[in-house]
């Protein structure tokens, strides 16, 4: 807790003072293993985490209130990274090879029926990527 900054309205976030990742989340030790600090307080305040279960903000924030922290599911999560804004998709994920307008261009492309290999050898992808932004199983935002 003496890396706890906690408000006096039990309903404020609490932040954590400690360690920090890289993309800000709490990292401490408990019990002889580094975690993320919501995760710990989660375990401290609540319940053990059940397997393949992950910790949801409620708050939006990443807080260590137990009282904004839920039990939930990895595609629980990623619907709330959608709804709050927060997700990386298309071009904001820093690990994106394409850019928007490439994918408008192979949208374009295919529909005009140019084949897989064709468009997949131009923008330097595979052709599994392409089909699949085609098919708007990945950059549905776009």
């Amino acid at each position: 807790m003496k890396h706890v900054n906690r408000p006096t309205d039990v309903n404020d976030c609490w932040e954590w003072l400690g360690c920090k990742t890289s993309n800000g989340y709490g990292w401490c030790r408990f019990n002889g293993k580094n975690d993320f600090a919501h995760r710990v307080s989660f375990r401290i305040w609540k319940s053990e985490i059940p397997d393949k279960m992950v910790i949801r903000h409620r708050c939006r924030n990443k807080c260590v209130n137990p009282a904004h922290l839920d039990l939930g599911t990895h595609s629980d999560n990623m619907r709330d990274m959608v709804r709050d804004g927060t997700s990386q998709n298309g071009a904001q994920n820093s690990g994106a090879v394409l850019t928007n307008e490439d994918v408008y261009e192979i949208r374009r492309r295919r529909s005009t029926g140019e084949k897989l290999m064709s468009i997949s050898n131009s923008f330097g992808v595979k052709m599994n990527t392409i089909s699949r932004i085609c098919s708007y199983s990945t950059w549905k935002n776009i």
